[in-house]
């Protein structure tokens, strides 16, 4: 009778909507059940990694430089340090879930094999998949970064792929280090803030050409995303890096990269909202020093750059509507206080956004009006801004619940949530190479309902 009472109440359009809190957990359980039968069992090189998930570079669109349309499958420590992550959490708010242990400890021997001296990189240093010098290679090949089975189309491109350690992954891989500590009691040592102070946008002689597009701002002082020294003219000018960037393939140019040296793209860091909000979540959480002038500057350039019109081209890699909402209301819900202006604009803008059936929806080049992981990131937000008293009515909360409800797919493995768009490529292709992965958006949604149980 309580499934049937459910299910009446989900077809009543437009009104309040019932929520079985039971069934919820009911949908957590069946969900770790299939993050459990999802995670790689064994290791084929180059190509699956035991204790990760799938997931997949998706190039929607041709592009001149990397070649037609394909979709393929990517390793990389975001994911599976994220899924980590988001079942940490689900664990510490119900250690009755001792199934999720066993999942974590395989997962974190993945996450640490991302990790040189405390710094996390996105790829895995792997033998490039073809020459990349033009003329004799240095033997040994020198191992670089890169896509595990994702063609990249030529010997520049290869070159382009081989990324340095960047922000964002240090800040998810160190957190997973956090959870290890709390959950297992080990003593893994975390990375401090002084080697993100080590990269502020401060007295720099180079400006990121999307920042100067979409901001024209500089000298914020907050953290830049690439933990790797960037190109420094004499003087920068505007006329400089487009010259450089058309040049691009030339040798010389600033904004191109070396064979088998670690490359900041196009030579020039990056400020990105989303990868300081992470930044943020990860040193409050860590109990790391958020008074200081690095992080204050941070909570201020992204409530500047919130205070735009234009917000929603505010992150570099994080191509998803909502997923600022979502990046935001985490280090929020930390107790980053210096955040609530910020919130009051996610607030207004949440409210106008959700749709009548409960939904949120990206922009219609971002996965085809992406649904299921917008309503997610906007449904994170929502119970977060409502715990800390803004005024987020249950009722929307409970719409948009609704719509992941009756959205999720069964299978004999468990419930999962069709994978959207979590990460982008960033820069020119951000609206066009994409990273999906069912595991990642079910793990996430599963977080939200264990919160949506814990909701105020």
């Amino acid at each position: 009778m309580r499934w049937l009472i459910f299910i009446i109440s989900i077809q009543s359009f437009g009104q309040n909507v019932q929520i079985d809190t039971l069934f919820v957990k009911s949908q957590i359980d069946s969900a770790i059940v299939f993050l459990r039968n999802n995670q790689e069992k064994e290791t084929v090189f180059a190509q699956k990694y035991r204790g990760e998930w799938p997931v997949y570079m998706d190039m929607t669109s041709p592009y001149f430089f990397m070649g037609n349309k394909q979709k393929a499958r990517d390793s990389n420590g975001f994911t599976v340090a994220s899924i980590h992550d988001f079942l940490s959490e689900i664990y510490l708010s119900d250690t009755s879930r001792k199934e999720i242990l066993p999942i974590l400890k395989s997962a974190f021997s993945e996450i640490q094999t991302y990790e040189e001296n405390g710094l996390f990189y996105f790829w895995k240093n792997l033998p490039p998949n073809r020459k990349i010098k033009l003329f004799l290679e240095p033997s040994p090949q020198p191992l670089v970064r890169r896509p595990t089975t994702f063609r990249l189309k030529n010997r520049f491109i290869n070159k382009l792929a081989n990324v340095p350690a960047d922000a964002d992954d240090t800040s998810l891989g160190n957190l997973a280090k956090f959870y290890q500590n709390e959950i297992f009691g080990t003593k893994n040592k975390l990375t401090k803030i002084d080697v993100y102070e080590n990269y502020l946008d401060k007295d720099r002689h180079n400006l990121n050409w999307f920042n100067f597009v979409y901001h024209q701002d500089k000298n914020s002082g907050a953290f830049m995303t690439w933990l790797h020294p960037e190109h420094e003219y004499g003087q920068w000018s505007v006329v400089k890096t487009a010259f450089n960037v058309l040049l691009i393939f030339v040798p010389g140019s600033s904004a191109g990269p070396k064979a088998y040296k670690p490359w900041v793209p196009f030579g020039a860091n990056d400020i990105d909202v989303v990868v300081n909000a992470n930044v943020l979540h990860y040193l409050k959480k860590s109990g790391q020093d958020i008074e200081s002038l690095s992080a204050k500057d941070a909570i201020n350039m992204i409530e500047k750059r919130l205070k735009i019109s234009n917000w929603q081209n505010t992150s570099v890699y994080y191509s998803n509507a909502f997923h600022t909402h979502f990046a935001i209301s985490r280090a929020f819900e930390d107790g980053i206080e210096g955040l609530r202006p910020v919130c009051k604009i996610l607030e207004e803008d949440i409210t106008k956004q959700q749709m009548a059936d409960g939904s949120f929806v990206s922009r219609s080049y971002i996965n085809h009006f992406d649904k299921i992981q917008s309503t997610a990131n906007a449904l994170y937000a929502m119970i977060v801004l409502r715990n800390k008293g803004f005024d987020i009515p249950k009722e929307n909360i409970d719409r948009a619940m609704n719509f992941l409800l009756k959205n999720k797919k069964n299978k004999p493995e468990g419930i999962h949530w069709d994978g959207g768009v979590f990460f982008s490529g960033g820069s020119v292709i951000r609206n066009i190479l994409f990273w999906e992965s069912d595991a990642y958006t079910t793990a996430m949604i599963a977080l939200i309902f264990q919160k949506y149980l814990n909701m105020k």
